[in-house]
């Protein structure tokens, strides 16, 4: 996972000594509340412009997965 994701992540979650991994979940592991979760998708789209549809964002539950769209 590159550094600029993490920087990106953890400028969202309150703890910032919490490790994050591919598994991480967002909201069991990291705790993201659904407005910090949508946060978090914005930023993460403005960062690395990209647009993650609907679908996907209903789609989304761990770190892996976001970065599986990041790759596409």
């Amino acid at each position: 996972m590159d550094e600029k994701l993490k920087e990106i992540i953890y400028s969202v979650i309150e703890d910032q000594d919490m490790e994050i991994t591919e598994e991480s979940e967002f909201i069991d592991d990291l705790g993201l509340s659904s407005m910090e979760f949508f946060n978090l998708i914005t930023l993460i789209e403005n960062s690395y412009h990209i647009k993650i549809s609907d679908r996907q964002v209903q789609e989304l539950e761990t770190v892996g997965d976001i970065i599986d769209i990041i790759g596409e």
